[in-house]
């Protein structure tokens, strides 16, 4: 069963364990997780800063209080709470605009994160050629997944420990749902509306869209859904990413979603393997719910081809 931790803003702790509803929200398309959960409740609540959800002794949620909500009906008193993980400190933060040459984790760690509060990073340790620049508008996280995505090919993780990881040379679990698990059911979607058939690429300012990459994938099944990426323009991006858009829009194209009882350790980015089908899947969504029925586990996962 799951504990719920809350904190208010003078960091008293209150623990609870049974909600009237919970959910949990992983998502590859969103930086920070999300929860939403009510409870009832005997008095008035003080205004909340933080939320952990434990299973035994691992955190399976943590973050901060983007909303309270307290109703008061003949039946008591009801509290609604949504969060979002601590990357939200990163989301609702903007960077000051400048430009970092050959640009060093531990740099941006002491100038960007540390005064938000974080704790330590663990990866990004040696200083990588190029610059690092950081317009007006871009937030931290953008400045963290930017100097991730073009030095470190990776996308960052922040912990519940608020230590941030740049996923330099990390390697997804691998997560086996064999004849003891405990599956409700399985379902299977074809999105022909995924894939990217062709894109053409302008490479140099005064040029024209006149580099072709085509995905053999999308023509074999007859979807033709054309792109156009200006990668001259580009401080991030090469041609490169041309072949990223069409290798993960391939991968939306056939999804399992998997319901299971209880609660499931694992986190998006896993590699998934099921009893009785054949090859792998990648976790890229994750729902931990709480309702009427109990606490069960919703995965969406791709076909890694």
């Amino acid at each position: 069963m799951l504990k719920y931790i809350l904190k208010d803003i003078n960091d008293v702790e209150t623990a609870f364990e049974h909600p009237l509803s919970m959910s949990i929200v992983s998502s590859e398309d969103a930086p920070a997780d999300s929860f939403r959960a009510v409870f009832a409740v005997s008095g008035k609540i003080p205004e909340l800063y933080s939320v952990r959800v434990l299973d035994g002794g691992e955190v399976v949620f943590f973050g901060f209080v983007d909303e309270q909500t307290e109703t008061v009906a003949d039946k008591g008193i009801l509290l609604e709470i949504s969060a979002r993980g601590p990357e939200s400190v990163l989301l609702d933060n903007e960077a000051m605009p400048q430009t970092y040459c050959m640009p060093t984790m531990k740099i941006l760690f002491e100038r960007h994160f540390e005064p938000l509060g974080f704790k330590g990073v663990v990866g990004g340790e040696r200083a990588f050629p190029g610059d690092l620049v950081i317009s007006k508008g871009m937030s931290e996280w953008q400045v963290l997944s930017n100097y991730c995505e073009k030095f470190c090919k990776s996308r960052p993780v922040v912990r519940s420990d608020l230590v941030i990881e740049t996923g330099e040379n990390s390697q997804p679990d691998t997560i086996y749902l064999g004849e003891n698990s405990s599956i409700i059911k399985i379902s299977r979607t074809i999105s022909r509306n995924a894939p990217v058939s062709d894109i053409y690429v302008r490479t140099y300012f005064a040029g024209g869209y006149e580099m072709y990459v085509g995905n053999e994938t999308a023509k074999k099944h007859r979807i033709q859904r054309k792109r156009y990426f200006n990668c001259a323009d580009s401080k991030y991006r090469s041609v490169l990413y041309a072949d990223n858009i069409i290798k993960n829009s391939n991968g939306k194209y056939e999804r399992y979603t998997i319901d299971l009882s209880g609660i499931l350790g694992c986190k998006v980015g896993d590699t998934l393997m099921v009893r009785n089908r054949r090859g792998k899947m990648k976790i890229d969504e994750l729902h931990y719910i709480l309702d009427g029925s109990g606490e069960h586990t919703r995965i969406y996962a791709e076909v890694i081809v």
